[in-house]
């Protein structure tokens, strides 16, 4: 029977060049291929189906296909609710296969109180758990950590010096830089603190993968070799999210009928910047649009509340719907939303957009000038920006897309051709792999 790399190889054919020939430009090749043992450190990970957990399975189970063994430690899924999933509960500990990955679970402090200690011990609690069920799993060749949480990043890196594996950090958002731009980190002591431990971290890293050229510039800037940071941007699987009729079940549902609908999903983080998308919902109040917010997080009740005092009937807030829903979701907007406050614009790129893309409908962010979803919409010419904390400019941006549907249809479909170029899933797991190759030794 071929081998599951073997398989994997045969099934996807982009591997290939215009010859037939394998293309070796990620890293591979069968002549010289080892197996590696790969653990993976990350906070989120399956049955979690929202958020950085879904990207993070995906990978690993892709480097299963290419021949690797492949284990996690991570926490017990609690995610996006923070209450333990059915069937983990009252566990401090535990192991289990999942799609041919070993998956090491340790204790997370989880609950549904958005309050800044609640979240502190949540990330807290696994970042000091993991570092003791981390040693019990078996010894990796590399180690590749996700961050956040940042201090994950230092547990990597105490467990690669007690196990002699080399350690390769993800980074998805530049902390402490986010916490204190959007004013959650302001004690000088604790900023001082974590901005050790950050320059800690990439010391003691063999490789930094970072998910932005803006991100790169920011570490490096720090004082970190640039040979050292590599750029992988985050992906969608194009074969997951494809573009799909706009009168689904889910319009119908939401029932916006034929009005120009700008839809939100994701998290109502710290990081989201929602409230320009209330106030151009009430100066669009008489028009046809209609605005879906789908997602929950420490936001949400604020924002449900600021909707009913303005009395915006053409907007709506849902729940995260499931995963096999989302891209009912995305196909079902006229126009998908990013969005970041402007404090954390520099610091963060959200990975929903390039679901977005691969949905093949255009994209519209609120957002500043020079950062990279600005440059990623510029680059693609996928949609249209708009500055923050500007409705007006929000509004008149909307009725320009509502009045020019050839235009949009054209952004759409460059957003998904940029998308299978330049983020597509296998894509980036063949450079992610080649980069552990490398540090692992093979």
């Amino acid at each position: 029977m071929p081998s599951s790399r073997a398989m994997w190889l045969f099934t996807n054919p982009w591997l290939e060049d215009e010859n037939g020939k394998l293309d070796h430009s990620c890293g591979f090749s069968i002549e010289r291929f080892r197996a590696l043992h790969v653990q993976l450190i990350a906070q989120y990970f399956k049955p979690e189906t929202v958020g950085s957990g879904v990207w993070i399975h995906q990978l690993a189970t892709d480097l299963v296909a290419l021949g690797h063994q492949v284990s996690v430690v991570t926490s017990f899924p609690n995610y996006p609710k923070r209450i333990v999933f059915d069937g983990y509960r009252g566990r401090l500990f535990m192991r289990e296969q999942m799609d041919g990955v070993d998956v090491v679970r340790t204790y997370i402090y989880a609950s549904p109180n958005e309050g800044m200690l609640s979240r502190t011990l949540n990330y807290g609690s696994f970042c000091a758990s993991a570092s003791i069920g981390g040693l019990f799993a078996p010894k990796p060749d590399v180690i590749y950590c996700v961050m956040p949480p940042m201090p994950l990043g230092a547990v990597a890196a105490f467990l690669g010096w007690v196990k002699s594996a080399p350690v390769v950090v993800n980074i998805q958002d530049i902390y402490p830089d986010i916490a204190v731009a959007v004013g959650v980190l302001r004690n000088p002591l604790m900023i001082r603190f974590f901005e050790w431990m950050e320059r800690f971290i990439y010391r003691k890293a063999a490789s930094i993968v970072v998910i932005a050229d803006g991100f790169k510039e920011n570490i490096v800037g720090k004082g970190v070799p640039e040979e050292k940071v590599h750029v992988v941007p985050n992906w969608a699987d194009p074969d997951e999210i494809q573009p799909g009729p706009k009168d689904n079940p889910f319009r119908r549902q939401v029932g916006v009928g034929d009005r120009f609908t700008l839809s939100y999903s994701g998290s109502l983080s710290y990081n989201t910047n929602l409230d320009p998308v209330l106030d151009a919902a009430e100066l669009l109040a008489d028009e046809d649009f209609s605005f879906v917010i789908v997602g929950d997080g420490v936001k949400k009740v604020e924002l449900e509340r600021r909707a009913q005092e303005l009395g915006l009937n053409n907007l709506q807030f849902l729940p995260f719907q499931p995963l096999e829903r989302y891209p009912q979701v995305l196909a079902a907007s006229d126009m998908n939303l990013v969005t970041l406050n402007q404090q954390a614009a520099m610091a963060s790129v959200p990975s929903k957009m390039f679901k977005m893309m691969a949905s093949g409908r255009p994209v519209l962010a609120i957002t500043m000038e020079g950062n990279e979803v600005h440059r990623l919409i510029h680059d693609s010419d996928c949609g249209l920006t708009v500055p923050p904390d500007d409705p007006v400019k929000l509004a008149e941006a909307l009725r320009y897309a509502a009045s020019h549907p050839e235009e949009m249809e054209r952004m759409g479909r460059n957003a998904r051709t940029y998308l299978m170029e330049k983020h597509a899933r296998r894509d980036c797991v063949g450079r992610i792999e080649a980069i552990l190759k490398k540090v692992g030794g093979s």
